[in-house]
């Protein structure tokens, strides 16, 4: 189901625990969504060649905020820590899984 901007934003802090930084510069139904986690913000560039209408990183920096409104794509910063615990989580759970490891994740929020 295709969102605008503002409700794919609240999406996004609802599942992460925190507010994502918003430009919203893209059409105004975001159907086709790019995710890399943490620092990742330098990769909005193949999000714009994939034609994607929002690209969500970790972090922002002034270029992205430039090359998201110059290329009409929306993108939300949405914290380092908070894009990669859950895939630092999943591996955790993996790696017990396959070699019986005992693995503790310990959660301390970072607002970065």
């Amino acid at each position: 189901m295709p969102l605008s901007a503002t409700d794919f934003a609240s999406h996004i802090a609802l599942q992460l625990g925190r507010q994502p930084q918003v430009i919203a510069a893209g059409p105004p139904a975001i159907r086709r969504v790019g995710l890399c986690t943490g620092g990742a913000q330098g990769y909005i560039d193949q999000a714009i060649a994939l034609g994607l209408d929002a690209y969500i990183s970790g972090e922002i920096s002034e270029q992205t905020v430039h090359a998201a409104r110059e290329c009409g794509i929306h993108y939300f910063a949405c914290g380092h820590h908070a894009t990669e615990r859950y895939g630092v989580k999943a591996l955790g759970e993996f790696l017990q899984q396959q070699t019986g490891v005992l693995v503790e994740f310990v959660d301390i929020d970072n607002p970065v």
